[in-house]
């Protein structure tokens, strides 16, 4: 009886070990495993930047799912919490939240969209009145690199005119600077001569963006 008991717990503890390492070794999120962005994505959870997408569990993170505007307010708010607020009395956008109307409490993002504005790092979505944010539409790579240029204040160029298919974007320049930093390499390499201004930001490619950008370490899910 003893060498059962014994035998039962033996391989009760080695069994839980085993979905432990398996569970592990599959890493934070169970919808990105082989994806080619899944070490900086465990990198920028580690750091507490992504939280998932399927609260309150978030064991997923949605790596092909476009980064919407709100998105992006909360991964910079996360990722730079210290930057400066520069302006005080701005972030009152109509499509977002108003004290005034509003009898429902305020969006999960609100903060962190108005620190956005409040940072200086977005001016709105309607220029020139920019009373409006769309928090709800998705971030497009050359919106990306003008949000991450004015958040990290990247100021070199490498010249201008890097890629072949942005000189008609009004991000141009905050594309090239943001490729100078070393924080994006295009979008078809090998070649990487293009950079697709106009194309949605995804969650697992905004992690590789993010990680480079702080300096972040990749994390290998298997060790």
């Amino acid at each position: 009886m003893r060498k059962s008991r014994l035998l039962g717990v033996v391989l009760g503890t080695s069994v839980s070990m085993l979905i432990a390492t398996v569970a592990w070794a599959a890493g934070t999120f169970t919808d990105d495993d082989g994806n080619t962005h899944e070490d900086n994505i465990e990198a920028i959870a580690a750091a507490g930047i992504a939280k998932g997408c399927n609260p309150p569990t978030n064991d997923l993170y949605c790596p092909d799912d476009p980064v919407t505007r709100e998105q992006m307010a909360a991964f910079l708010h996360r990722a730079l919490p210290n930057l400066p607020i520069l302006f005080p009395e701005a972030g009152a956008f109509g499509d977002v939240y108003d004290p005034v109307v509003d009898t429902e409490p305020p969006p999960v993002f609100f903060k962190d969209i108005e620190w956005l504005a409040q940072t200086g790092v977005t001016r709105g979505c309607n220029p020139p009145a920019n009373t409006l944010f769309c928090p709800d539409e998705p971030v497009t790579r050359g919106q990306m690199a003008a949000f991450l240029v004015r958040a990290l204040g990247y100021a070199d160029d490498g010249g201008g005119d890097l890629f072949d298919d942005d000189d008609a974007s009004i991000f141009e320049s905050d594309i090239d600077k943001l490729a100078t930093a070393g924080v994006t390499k295009g979008c078809n390499p090998p070649a990487n001569t293009d950079f697709c201004p106009e194309e949605p930001v995804l969650r697992d490619q905004m992690a590789s963006f993010l990680a480079r950008a702080l300096g972040l370490d990749p994390i290998s899910p298997s060790g």
